[in-house]
Formats: structure tokens, sequence, C-alpha cells
């Protein structure tokens, strides 16, 4: 028989549960996979039956990492009960057509869980496995599991208080470091050849303009600047308009 909560503390799993998604999600944005968020839930009751649910987490990927898994829904799950899975489904009917589990306990490390979901990109049949554990009854302990999620709230709490906003801040931080590095990855940045349409191009520049205004960022701003400069120049021109390459060289020997 499951135990009802008080709405406090299902807040309080839901925010633990979400920070703890977003520790797993800072590891998989280190390792360069295309984490777009991070959801949580405190236990509830199903709307439609009024089954009771144990608390639960997951992790979204883009569309681009999903339709590379089948083309239907993809990505990670943390129930309360069982710890993470990842799960896919079929692009038709969106149902699921395979779940993994790594059988790593209830709150695994994030290192844990990122090299189980390199297992899956590389082997998806053999990572794993699809036997569902079970670490904990539904609805139980929930003074317990609470404890056991607080290594996973954040050092400063004042300024990541929800999971979403030290997702957000991770998510930046992991694509500006990306396209610093992008930027300087070679030294000789050999020209490649990539015939755009205008219309192409101005999506493309309309793109890191909204990109600027949601998070500013002076690496965007100078890209931006740069491939609108170049539009129906000669080769010559990446070499004269390169600020954002020389931003990123500066910001490499900052580090």
């Amino acid at each position: 028989m499951a135990c009802e909560t008080s709405p406090q503390m299902s807040a309080e799993l839901s925010r633990r549960a979400g920070h703890y998604a977003a520790a797993v999600a800072e590891r998989l944005l280190d390792a360069g996979l295309p984490v777009t968020g991070v959801q949580s839930r405190g236990p509830w009751h199903d709307a439609d039956g009024g089954e009771y649910l144990d608390v639960e987490a997951g992790i979204s990927f883009t569309q681009a990492f999903q339709d590379q898994h089948g083309g239907g829904d993809c990505g990670l799950h943390w129930a309360g009960t069982s710890g993470w899975c990842l799960y896919t489904a079929d692009q038709e009917d969106r149902y699921l057509s395979g779940v993994r589990w790594p059988g790593a306990g209830l709150l695994p490390e994030p290192r844990i869980v990122a090299a189980f979901v390199d297992a899956f990109r590389r082997d998806p049949a053999g990572a794993g496995s699809s036997e569902q554990p079970l670490y904990r009854q539904e609805g139980q302990d929930f003074a317990v599991l609470l404890d056991s999620l607080a290594p996973y709230l954040p050092a400063q709490p004042c300024l990541f208080e929800e999971p979403q906003i030290r997702f957000a801040d991770l998510h930046r931080r992991a694509y500006e470091d990306r396209v610093r590095r992008a930027l300087v990855s070679r030294a000789s940045h050999p020209l490649t050849h990539l015939y755009l349409r205008q219309g192409e191009l101005t999506a493309l520049l309309h793109l890191l303009e909204y990109a600027e205004s949601s998070t500013p960022s002076a690496l965007n701003r100078l890209l931006a600047a740069d491939l609108g400069a170049r539009a129906g120049q000669p080769p010559e021109a990446a070499d004269t308009h390169k600020s954002a390459f020389q931003e990123a060289h500066h910001r490499r020997q900052a580090f």
C-alpha cells in the first residue's frame, strides 16, 4: 500500500530528483551528447485511472538523436523504484519498442549512466538488460529517498534553486564550449565547400540572431557577423572576416 505524501514533500522529491537528473545531464553534455532538457515529478495520481505513481525524472535529446535510434521517441527515464532506463519508441505508432536497464542500482553515479548510454549507442541490444529491476517499494520510505538524493543538490542553491535553471546554465556553457572548441580545433582551418541558397543563409543568420537574443554570447554574435560579411565574397573573405576564430583563440589562451 503506497503512502500518501504532503504537497511539500512531493515538491521536494520532484526538485531533488530533477537535480539528480541535471547532474547526469551534465555528464552527458560533457560527453558531447545532444541533451535538450531535464524533467521531474513527485509522487502523483494518474488522472485517468487514479493510479498512484512514484517520483520520476527524465532526460530528453534532440530529434536527430532520436532519429538515430528508431525515429520515434527516445530518452532516459529515472523511476524512483527501478532507477534509470533508456527507452525507444516505434516511429509509426510511438509505442515503446525497447527499454534497456543498466542494472546499476537506484541512484548510480552520473558517470555510470553516461557509460551506459555510450554502450547503448554502440550496441542497443547488448547494453544493460530488458528486465526491469526493483530497488525500492513504490510509495515507501520517501524520507530515506530524500536523503539519498541530497548529494546531488547544487553547491550554490541560491543561484540554482530549480533544476531547470541549473540545467539551462549547464546547457549554455556546454554549447558555448563546443562552439569555442570547434573554432580552434585546427590550426589551419581549411576552407570547406558548402553551397547555400540565399534564403538558407538568411535563415541560419536569423537562428544565430535568435540564439544571441535568448542567451547573449559574443561567439554567436561574431560568427553571425563573419558569415554575413562573407556572403557573395570570394574565398579570401574567410581570412578577412574571422572575428569568431580570433575570439575563440583568445578564450583558449585565457584558460
